[in-house]
């Protein structure tokens, strides 16, 4: 009968070598114990013992590199490549129907959907285990180069799509404290180096640092969502409120602290404002309600669009036609400003200044009612309304974000773009030459 290599005995094989392996580690690691507990008079130990301790390491190092191979054998063995594929298809008919900005990417961008839909398919054919299908899939969210489209640990299966006519939100329950709704303490402080400049004198403290100098006036706005200013929650907080009751105390401080700092600033003799969105990575609808305080003017923009297909567009990934994500046209959105700050405007943005920020920052660009210093923003545009679109990748126990509305600009242009400012400064620079462009800048004449 001939020798069979996947019979049981092979099984008792490994099982001998592995015993037999375990032997010789702890007959090594009994000498070791034995030489270490030899009288302090005696002759030193042999070399043996030198050679018996690299031998006990060598084990280990066979050890740990059997568990590593164990693991990947068994991750090759119950590597399941159909539920991969079916969780890739089901992620690009998510993404035809919820993704805002799938279309710019397509049209705008260049992204190519038929070859990025066939190198991932190729791609998740040839994995043979868990790591390569993720990375297979990492790189086909990548491929849109969009901040708020992204994989992110999972939250449980997919939420079902909304009824036709929703019912009345039940009332939630009132929450117990400010952390426990999620309020955090962020970092509120300048990053750009402000307080170097000459003459600078802070006037007002968080949640908004403000200062002077000369007739500059400087007020740093570090984040747009009421879930970063814990200590103003806390001031906001009383027994029995709702989430939203509590976010919309929050938001009411926020705003009277803001207030009180242009306050401070035209006190102070500010004749000029800069605000400081630096790292700013965005929040909420907030942001709304904070713009008009730094103009007296009216300001428009195109509403956000928010995902409203009228067919199938699944076929955009074999690359036939279909129709737009959007069914509606969009309109015309005005805020009222307040004018707590009446005079010139300065708006300076980074890299990191996106989401709500750029939204603050669109509408003082589009209306020419402020100079935009700095560099391009973030590009992250719109984002997700009431939670924006998610999909459950359930082999991997990760989910794929994307946002559900899209914004564009005045010349037709999303925002997951980025805003070119219209001054650029060198912010990766030295803070000197930093704040001599700044400087510069500010005299430059304003159009």
């Amino acid at each position: 009968m001939p020798f069979d290599r996947d019979a049981p005995a092979t099984k008792c094989t490994h099982l001998h070598r592995w015993q037999f392996r375990a032997r010789r580690m702890s007959d090594a690691l009994n000498i070791t114990s034995n030489m270490n507990e030899a009288p302090s008079g005696s002759a030193s130990p042999p070399k043996v013992g030198k050679k018996t301790g690299r031998r006990v390491f060598r084990w280990l190092g066979i050890g740990l590199s059997s568990i590593l191979l164990g693991l990947l054998g068994w991750d090759v063995i119950t590597f399941d490549r159909g539920t991969w594929l079916r969780d890739f298809e089901a992620l690009e008919v998510t993404m035809a129907r919820e993704y805002a900005n799938l279309d710019w990417m397509v049209e705008r961008r260049g992204v190519d959907p038929v070859k990025l839909d066939r190198d991932t398919r190729a791609a998740l054919d040839g994995a043979f285990t868990r790591v390569q299908a993720f990375l297979a899939l990492r790189r086909f969210v990548r491929a849109f180069q969009d901040p708020h489209f992204k994989l992110t640990r999972g939250r449980g299966p997919s939420p079902a799509p909304p009824p036709a006519a929703e019912a009345p939100e039940p009332p939630s329950p009132p929450v117990a404290s400010c952390a426990s709704a999620g309020y955090e303490a962020r970092a509120v402080d300048f990053r750009f180096p402000f307080k170097k400049m000459k003459g600078f004198a802070l006037v007002h403290e968080a949640p908004f640092p403000a200062g002077v100098t000369g007739e500059l006036g400087v007020i740093r706005i570090a984040h747009f969502g009421e879930d970063r200013y814990l200590a103003t929650c806390e001031q906001a907080f009383s027994a029995g409120m709702d989430e939203r009751a509590l976010k919309l105390a929050v938001r009411a401080k926020l705003q009277e602290a803001l207030l009180a700092a242009i306050g401070s600033l035209r006190d102070r003799g500010a004749k000029r404002l800069l605000v400081d969105l630096t790292g700013n990575g965005g929040g909420t609808e907030w942001v709304s309600e904070a713009v008009p305080l730094f103009t007296e003017r009216t300001l428009h923009r195109k509403e956000a669009r928010i995902v409203s297909p009228t067919c199938d567009r699944a076929p955009l990934w074999r690359g036939e036609k279909v129709c737009s994500i959007f069914s509606d046209t969009p309109e015309t959105t005005t805020l009222e400003g307040r004018g707590a700050w009446k005079g010139p405007l300065f708006v300076l943005t980074d890299r990191g200044t996106g989401s709500a920020s750029e939204d603050f920052v669109a509408w003082f660009k589009d209306n020419g009612a402020a100079t935009i210093l700095g560099a391009r923003t973030a590009g992250a545009g719109c984002g997700y309304v009431n939670g924006g679109g998610r999909f459950a990748l359930r082999e991997i126990g990760f989910d794929v974000h994307m946002p559900n509305c899209a914004r564009f600009r005045a010349d037709g242009t999303n925002e997951v773009e980025g805003i070119t400012p219209d001054i650029s400064l060198p912010l990766d620079e030295a803070d000197e030459k930093k704040m001599t462009a700044l400087e510069a800048a500010l005299a430059a004449p304003r159009p």
